[in-house]
């Protein structure tokens, strides 16, 4: 159950062979910063000279008007750097032109199937990138992280390298890639090159990355899965993470990659509540992620590495339920090592952290981002926090060039603010409507102290008569069309009933509906047959109710009806409580806003290998408004 990043529109021209146009499953890492001196840097405060070159292999010349230092496997020398456990990491640091040592490091992190040039730019071009940011001053560290690129993830970088035998992707894991960060970025402060506060920032995988780091914090997990400081790797120089700039990042892959429904944006949600039950595969996720990562990456061979066993748990997806008992381990695997949601909170909170999601990611949504704060902010930390959520992310997003440029604008400056200034950043919240057509700015920019602060209102969505939702209703065609991935946000679909549904409808006022948050659905279940799963989507249905496009869409897993061996003319009760990712989007004066419920959407949600209706009675939805 891998993840990647989508298409980043800013994306600056690269030096290595990653398309400008960063590619699903590429990633792209998002802050990149600057590199090392080239030759003997006198540190700040001391005329101790520093190693000529860092790591004691990279070699550094100037490039595109700062200092680039080169690592990796380079005209037939390995110059890759052992990491904590002897893996050999490919990685690139970039300085400032002029200035003293120690810089201030920013470590960039690229996303899934991706490597370190994915961050390594030929231009100052404003985006989060090596040369923007080592022409403000940063040092930066870009890598391939392990299991990736040249760091084990190629055949090539593999042979002759026995250190490699066991660097395969564990996932975003704290023991392993977390710590790799944390161990470079030691190795650097103990050479005279880096500052013991620093900071990271990527996208996607990177961006998950990022939120361990900031939770982290001034600690690292050992690979026994215990807590100690985080210290340089020689001198023991205390360090921490002090800022933190995390794009299109989870919190708990249980909740990304299987939701369940019980995820809430108004309150923190427990971590037990995010696998109980066991929620809804995005199957068409699992499909692409681990397709993408097995192809470009060096995975742990099937029952080998019962942690990191990526090849068998998706194995276990694909096949369904009844699940056994690996599946839920996967699962506790996935929150408890390789998410934020799984590290105790640090003493005073985490790391100031910037986080920017896409209303209409499909598969790290904008709740992500949510689960985090909510739980800071339950915590009373007084930490602080930006969230920028407006439509750049993974599909469906349609990643406007404006919105881009706006994120990387407000990214850098928290970082800068945190730790070039050391003053206090923007916090709160910035956000900006979806509209369509893609070639229509995004709505205007507001901001808020809160994610509360935004709503203005509520509307209600209702129907208190059954309604039957069965797990062969609805058409596929639909369905498929709904994949998540590739298609558009602002594509037109039919608007005809489609049988064994639920459907409940308001219709806008003049002026029109400005939705701006999740829609809360609470009804009364009575759930015949086995393994049934809910899936809501919200419409906005066109005048005349020809056609409709999607705004938000979410899964449900009742907690009745799921065990083994259940008969399919079983019934069961269940009241619900379900929120839907948060959409921010305007139902125009004279459209129908339409909820409806169905029993499937495959691809996207995996599909039940139950058979299954359920009747819904008292619906009550309600609907936020900005």
């Amino acid at each position: 159950m891998p993840l990647c990043s989508g298409h980043l529109p800013s994306a600056p021209q690269h030096r290595g062979p990653s398309s400008p146009v960063r590619r699903i499953g590429a990633g792209v890492a998002i802050v990149v910063l600057a590199l090392l001196a080239p030759m003997l840097v006198p540190s700040a405060g001391a005329a101790k000279a520093l190693p000529a070159m860092p790591f004691g292999k990279l070699v550094c010349a100037p490039e595109y008007g700062v200092r680039f230092c080169q690592g990796g496997l380079v005209d037939g020398q390995d110059r890759r750097v052992p990491t904590f456990d002897g893996v050999p990491i490919d990685a690139d640091l970039t300085l400032p032109a002029g200035g003293k040592a120690p810089y201030p490091l920013v470590v960039l992190m690229h996303g899934l199937a991706g490597n370190k040039t994915d961050s390594e730019s030929i231009s100052d071009d404003g985006a989060v990138d090596n040369v923007t940011m080592a022409n403000q001053g940063w040092a930066v560290l870009t890598y391939s992280a392990r299991g990736f690129g040249n760091s084990c993830g190629t055949a090539a970088s593999r042979a002759n390298t026995p250190a490699c035998a066991k660097g395969w992707v564990h996932l975003a894991d704290q023991r392993y890639e977390i710590r790799d960060v944390q161990y470079l970025a030691g190795m650097l402060v103990d050479e005279g090159y880096a500052r013991p506060g620093i900071a990271v920032s990527g996208v996607s995988y990177g961006g998950g990355q990022s939120l361990e780091l900031a939770m982290l914090k001034n600690r690292m997990r050992l690979t026994n899965g215990k807590l100690v400081p985080f210290v340089s790797p020689k001198r023991h120089i205390p360090m921490t993470v002090a800022a933190a700039y995390a794009v299109w990042p989870w919190d708990d892959l249980d909740t990304a990659l299987t939701p369940n429904g019980r995820l809430s944006t108004a309150t923190d949600t427990p971590a037990a509540a995010d696998h109980s039950p066991d929620g809804v595969a995005k199957g068409m996720w699992d499909a692409v992620l681990y397709a993408a990562a097995n192809a470009a990456g060096y995975l742990s061979p099937a029952g080998v590495d019962p942690q990191s066993d990526l090849t068998t748990w998706e194995g276990e997806t694909v096949a369904g339920e009844p699940y056994p008992p690996g599946e839920a381990q996967a699962l506790t695997y996935l929150q408890q090592d390789k998410s934020a949601i799984g590290i105790p909170m640090a003493p005073g909170g985490p790391a100031p952290t910037a986080i920017q999601s896409g209303w209409t990611d499909t598969l790290f949504p904008v709740n992500e981002a949510l689960h985090y704060v909510n739980r800071v902010r339950a915590s009373g930390s007084k930490t602080p926090l930006l969230l920028i959520f407006d439509d750049v992310g993974h599909g469906w997003a349609q990643d406007k060039l404006g919105d881009a440029v706006f994120n990387n604008q407000n990214g850098i400056a928290f970082l800068d603010s945190v730790v070039l200034h050391h003053t206090k950043p923007a916090t709160g919240i910035r956000v900006r409507a979806v509209t369509c057509p893609k070639s229509t700015p995004s709505g205007p920019t507001v901001s808020a102290a809160s994610w509360s602060a935004l709503q203005k209102g509520t509307t209600e969505i209702a129907g208190s008569a059954p309604q039957v939702v069965t797990s062969t209703g609805g058409d596929p065609t639909t369905a498929a069309a709904l994949d998540g991935g590739v298609k558009p946000i602002c594509g037109s679909l039919p608007a005809a009933a489609e049988p064994g549904t639920a459907t409940y409808t308001i219709a806008a006022p003049s002026g029109g509906l400005h939705l701006l948050g999740g829609v809360t659905i609470r009804a009364s279940l009575a759930v015949t047959g086995d393994y049934p799963e809910l899936i809501a989507r919200l419409w906005d249905v066109a005048p005349g109710g020809a056609t409709r496009q999607i705004v938000a869409m979410g899964a449900y897993r009742p907690s009745v009806n799921q065990a083994p061996g259940t008969s399919t003319s079983a019934t069961a009760g269940q009241s619900i409580n379900f929120e839907l990712p948060p959409a921010d989007y305007v139902i125009a004066s004279g459209d129908t806003l339409q909820l409806e419920l169905v029993g499937s959407n495959a691809p996207f949600y995996r599909a039940s290998n139950g058979t299954f209706s359920i009747s819904v009675t008292n619906l009550h939805a309600t609907v936020p408004l900005g």
